[in-house]
């Protein structure tokens, strides 16, 4: 059993959603916008990149800033966004199984908005 000593950070994962139409060429008040995909608690690992995988990812133009790696799950995609330590982060590539046994999946960020 995978438990919080490997996963000690809290983290929120969230879907970007359109606004709800209110019929008069508006948009309902609250409706829209960033929210979270569920209440449940969530914890991941959230890592610094080697040197040389940073180093890469530049040279491939597909630059990222930590790891997050999080008990194996299929429902995240590229299109959310993780928030960590009130940092916002973007998904840069599809998650990844890690060594394909359905147990840990590692996923590379882009911070896009340092917290305070």
């Amino acid at each position: 059993m995978i438990g919080l000593e490997e996963f000690p950070h809290e983290v929120i994962i969230q879907v970007h959603t359109e606004p709800v139409s209110d019929g008069g060429g508006g948009y309902l008040p609250g409706t829209g916008g960033w929210m979270n995909v569920d209440t449940d608690d969530f914890f991941g690992f959230l890592d610094t990149p080697t040197s040389r995988e940073i180093y890469e990812a530049h040279q491939l133009q597909h630059p990222f800033d930590r790891n997050l790696y999080y008990p194996y799950r299929t429902d995240i995609t590229p299109k959310m966004r993780v928030v960590c330590e009130g940092d916002i982060y973007e998904i840069v590539s599809k998650p990844m199984d890690q060594g394909g046994q359905n147990e840990i999946m590692k996923v590379p960020l882009r911070l896009v908005s340092p917290g305070g």
